[in-house]
């Protein structure tokens, strides 16, 4: 029974905390679990306008993603909005020196977050948005 316990314990903190160093911008947990009173954010970017949102302390990475895209197309009157990152923690996009290049990272703090985008988006790259999800 423990050992049990504890393998689940240890897959869950895997699941939770693996996820935080995604490098891929456009990366999807493979499990969309629910949680209450919400924890889960995504930003989505048009890359015809520059429009960007984030929206976040969703119940689930489906409804966070759905919820970026839906706004940013609204927001930006497009309809080319694409998820940029999602995720558990705190999210933050970066765009790069160039003008074409956009990284979005998460992490678990803002500085994590933002330090892993600005890495990500090149040298010259500033942050145009971030938050953190209400996820402990």
């Amino acid at each position: 029974m423990n050992s049990i316990r504890t393998a689940g314990t240890a897959v869950a903190a895997a699941l939770l905390f693996g996820g935080m160093t995604l490098t891929a911008p456009n990366a999807k947990a493979d499990i969309d679990f629910e949680c209450k009173p919400g924890c889960w954010g995504a930003i989505a970017a048009s890359l015809s306008n520059g429009q960007e949102v984030i929206r976040y302390n969703y119940e689930t990475q489906h409804e966070a993603e759905d919820a970026a895209v839906l706004w940013c197309d609204v927001q930006g009157k497009t309809n080319d909005c694409q998820v940029v990152v999602s995720g558990l923690g705190c999210l933050s996009v970066a765009d790069g020196a160039d003008g074409k290049t956009i990284a979005g990272r998460i992490g678990p703090t803002m500085e994590a977050a933002d330090a892993a985008a600005l890495d990500g988006a090149g040298p010259g790259s500033t942050i145009s948005i971030h938050a953190c999800n209400n996820w402990l």
